[in-house]
């Protein structure tokens, strides 16, 4: 972007949907649900920023990475969102946001299910008889 450009901004937007969001991956409680919540979410942002747009037509569009804290856009959806969007706008800083707190509660399941796992002897599950 050149220095002077204008950006649009979609934060308006976001905070419409950010109470929402951290109530729902605060509410998931296992770490393979994540990334459905952020999919979820993704495409209401992208619902509310484009017009025209069917959320239930991209749903395998996106990519949720919480390894890497990143996500992918298929070609299609970013077809659909336009270049202008991608480059001169906020949008992508917006959903990297979504994805990182994503990411934070994935990590936070994992590292929980780690520690269950861990304290789960084989053999030695207490049986009544």
């Amino acid at each position: 972007m050149k220095k002077g450009e204008k950006i649009l901004s979609f934060v308006k937007q976001e905070k419409e949907l950010i109470e929402d969001y951290r109530k729902s991956l605060h509410d998931v409680k296992r770490s393979d649900e994540v990334g459905d919540v952020f999919i979820e979410f993704a495409l209401k942002f992208l619902e509310k920023v484009l017009e025209d747009f069917k959320p239930e037509e991209y749903t395998e569009d996106i990519a949720f990475e919480p390894e890497k804290e990143s996500y992918t856009l298929s070609e299609r959806l970013k077809e659909r969102i336009g270049e202008d969007l991608l480059k001169k706008s906020d949008l992508p800083a917006i959903l990297q946001r979504f994805c990182e707190m994503a990411a934070h509660r994935w990590k936070q399941l994992k590292a929980d299910e780690e520690k269950t796992d861990f304290f789960k002897r084989p053999g030695h599950e207490m049986r009544r008889d």
